[in-house]
């Protein structure tokens, strides 16, 4: 049954590129999503300080 084959061809086509799509928009707003949360954007710095530590 060669049309039932490209049936299914078809649907696991759509179902790979819809996968692929969603993945791919989800990749991309994480991205741009952390690039707007950085510190640098918003003009806010980390103050970074060291301890010292010593052996008694």
């Amino acid at each position: 049954m060669p049309q039932l084959d490209f049936s299914w061809w078809l649907v696991n086509f759509a179902l790979i590129w819809t996968a692929v799509i969603i993945t791919f928009v989800i990749i991309s707003n994480n991205i741009t999503s952390s690039k707007d949360s950085t510190p640098s954007s918003s003009g806010e710095s980390i103050q970074k300080s060291t301890t010292e530590w010593q052996w008694s």
